[in-house]
């Protein structure tokens, strides 16, 4: 690690000790620990160094810093390869502890953290320094290609899962689907992995994926660490409350077609994301089963309910 001991000495920073964080990441990214020569205090940082390919996050860093300085904490951004990024220790993501959270508490969570996503949702739309999300077939053919691979594995793999996916992409014509709420600032990624919460703040991490799109793009992906019925449910009201706080009206049907249209996408990314996961170890067997089983659940859900208010072309 010379570069991280090179970068960080120029910052008059001595390493007392490092860790390499496992885990399913694009990148390498280190735990350290070093002292400030300047007021001789030990501090607390993370050090991600981007995997080729996936930088994406130095170059939206760059064209967007005075709005990411408000939600997350980056320390010092490195252009030049290795390309890196510095950031201040979080401690762990809301995730770690979530599921064992009474509902209550989940509910409070959730609310904190919808508010974050409306106030970035609120800031200036900065068109010309973000791409512009579009949906596309990119997560229904990995989806499919994981599902596929899964059941070439594993017996208890179910072909309606494929065929589920394969259908609700095709009646929908899901990739051809135009957002109709105003667009905004969308982080891209704030499931809870990413989100932590440190002196009483909640903060944003991996901005690989910014991009301005329909607010429900980020609160649909928010919602894929989300197992229950009724906080299924209070996420986009709550979202939607927070809006209209802000004096930023959402119409109720645009709302609710994006809010369809985006979660099927979401919950087919998040779905071969987690098959990912599961084939590298991360996941059991009867975790990344139940998982599964949920998000095709919802999938099928979220159809039904499109067809029954009529909001399809194929009924």
């Amino acid at each position: 690690m010379n570069d991280l001991e090179s970068r960080l000495s120029k910052m008059n920073l001595e390493i007392l000790s490092m860790e390499e964080i496992g885990g399913a990441h694009a990148g390498n990214i280190y735990k350290v620990e070093a002292l400030s020569e300047n007021v001789n205090t030990r501090e607390h940082y993370i050090y991600k160094e981007f995997a080729e390919g996936r930088d994406q996050e130095v170059e939206i860093h760059k064209n967007i810093e005075e709005i990411m300085t408000s939600f997350s904490r980056v320390v010092n951004v490195w252009e030049t390869s290795p390309k890196a990024m510095l950031m201040w220790d979080l401690g762990y993501p809301v995730k770690s502890g979530f599921e064992a959270l009474p509902i209550a508490e989940k509910k409070i969570l959730i609310s904190d953290i919808l508010k974050v996503l409306a106030s970035l949702h609120g800031m200036d739309t900065a068109q010309d320094k973000l791409p512009v999300h579009q949906l596309n077939t990119k997560w229904k053919d990995w989806c499919l290609d994981q599902l596929g691979k899964l059941s070439s594995r594993k017996s208890w793999s179910s072909p309606e899962w494929e065929i589920t996916i394969q259908e609700v992409y095709e009646r929908l014509d899901i990739p051809h689907y135009q957002t109709k709420c105003p667009s905004v600032i969308t982080h891209g990624d704030p499931h809870l992995e990413n989100v932590f919460y440190k002196d009483n703040e909640i903060w944003l991490i991996d901005w690989e994926w910014a991009a301005i799109g329909s607010p429900l793009r980020d609160v649909t992906i928010f919602m894929q660490d989300i197992y229950d019925d009724d906080l299924i449910s209070y996420v986009p009201e709550y979202y939607l409350q927070c809006m209209r706080d802000r004096g930023i009206p959402l119409d109720n049907d645009d709302f609710r077609s994006d809010l369809s249209y985006l979660y099927i996408d979401h919950l087919t990314m998040m779905l071969a994301w987690e098959v990912e996961k599961y084939f590298q170890g991360h996941l059991t067997e009867k975790r990344i089963r139940g998982i599964i089983e949920w998000k095709i659940g919802e999938i099928e859900r979220v159809r039904k309910e499109l067809e029954k208010k009529g909001l399809n072309e194929w009924i």
